[in-house]
């Protein structure tokens, strides 16, 4: 089963060390805020939908929207040049997160076998830039709208016994002998 965790664990991994944040790429909730940490890169999955395919199966299309946000900063120069160099590292990084991802098989392939990812519907870039404070600071918002497909089994797993041997035999009447047999499965060690 494929969900949107799998693919913003998948984002992350394929991110971490593919871009100037090096290793300082986050998931929600860990995202260091000291001044020493940029670049960084934080890694969310605020929201997915799910399609129905058609009736009386729950299989669904879901698009899961993975948020990228990378911020730089740099050292104030003179005429605000501090933050043009925040920006241009930002705009490095996105060229980075862009090659990491799109075309990246440990994303879109399933480690189980088969395919993850279906398709990149959408990327949606934006950056901003701060030159309050002391260090100026540029930050891209990235939004990758990421289909997958959710089948039957995702949703309701049949509860069962696994068999363990199975017995047959005929009734036959009495004072005969009774034709039949048996076969034992090896247990699972798995």
């Amino acid at each position: 089963m494929t969900t949107s965790a799998d693919i913003r664990q998948a984002v992350v991994a394929a991110l971490t060390g593919a871009t100037d944040a090096g290793s300082a790429v986050y998931s929600p909730f860990d995202w260091p805020s000291t001044p020493s940490s940029y670049p960084v890169v934080l890694v969310s999955a605020p929201s997915e939908r799910k399609v129905s395919q058609g009736r009386y199966a729950p299989l669904f299309t879901v698009t899961t929207m993975v948020q990228i946000i990378a911020c730089t900063q740099s050292p104030t120069q003179t005429g605000n040049a501090g933050l043009g160099v925040a920006l241009a590292a930002a705009e490095k990084i996105k060229a980075q997160i862009e090659t990491a991802l799109i075309n990246n098989p440990a994303v879109w392939a399933d480690p189980n076998g088969g395919q993850r990812v279906q398709q990149f519907l959408s990327v949606d870039s934006q950056f901003t830039t701060s030159s309050a404070g002391s260090l100026p600071t540029a930050q891209l918002t990235m939004n990758f709208a990421i289909e997958f497909t959710q089948s039957p089994a995702d949703f309701y797993p049949i509860p069962s016994t696994p068999l363990a041997g199975f017995n047959a035999g005929v009734q036959q009447p009495a004072g005969t002998v009774a034709p039949g047999f048996s076969i034992s499965f090896p247990t699972s060690t798995s």
